[in-house]
């Protein structure tokens, strides 16, 4: 079967009406398509800067329970450190005194005894 020249054109113009309707429904999905795009893009980039912004809350909060504990672990050192530092100078200040007896005593002894 042989298809006139007419017969072709019109074939041919159904087809270019089809794919015109075709481009633009496939324009118009997306363009829908784009749209909810940047809709998600929009919540998506709230949920960033909500989520940033708790963060930056939890880093405050934690900054700040860093800095309790150090402080009560510096006090809680300093109560036990003063106490044994303390007893630390006492003795010392016994050592120098039972230094100075010994030295004494053995000067004594010393002149009791004859050199050797």
């Amino acid at each position: 079967m042989n298809l006139s020249e007419e017969d072709k054109t019109w074939i041919a113009g159904q087809l270019r009406a089809e794919m015109r309707a075709e481009i633009g429904t496939l324009r118009a999905e997306i363009g829908t398509l784009r749209a909810e795009m940047r809709t998600e893009f929009g919540a998506v980039r709230s949920e960033i800067g909500t989520l940033h912004s708790e963060i930056g809350t939890l880093r405050a909060e934690l900054r700040a329970e860093i800095e309790r504990v150090e402080t009560s672990l510096l006090t809680e050192f300093h109560k036990w450190a003063s106490p044994v530092e303390l007893r630390i100078k006492s003795h010392a200040t016994a050592m120098r005194a039972l230094d100075l007896e010994l030295e004494d005593v053995k000067e004594r002894l010393s002149k009791l005894e004859p050199p050797q």
